[in-house]
């Protein structure tokens, strides 16, 4: 995991020892994680790349708050698709990860 819940917990205002919603959130880490490595068309790292992955990237505080974004997002928006495409969120997401975005491929 490169985000926690404890990162997710004060992004989204929840207090640290409120474990109501742990499954949720979790859940939410998992998709938005993946999304975003989807999104890059790219494997994400926490400390170095292997040799073996030539297009890996180490994650950067800007790909750490795109995904804290997201999942701030899923979160308060927890409504139909419809409504999800109309948040501003998903631009910031673009503009903080899509620098480091493989096209092409």
């Amino acid at each position: 995991m490169f985000i926690n819940k404890a990162q997710v917990k004060r992004q989204c205002r929840i207090e640290l020892d409120d474990n109501s919603e742990d499954v949720l959130l979790d859940s939410y880490i998992a998709a938005v994680e993946q999304k975003t490595i989807a999104h890059l068309n790219r494997n994400l790292y926490k400390e170095s790349v292997p040799k073996t992955d030539p297009n890996g990237l180490v994650i950067n505080a800007a790909i750490i708050q795109g995904m804290l974004l997201l999942v701030t997002s899923l979160y308060e928006q927890r409504s139909a698709v419809a409504d999800l495409e109309q948040l501003s969120t998903f631009p910031v997401f673009r503009f903080l990860v899509d620098d480091y975005r493989l096209s092409g491929l």
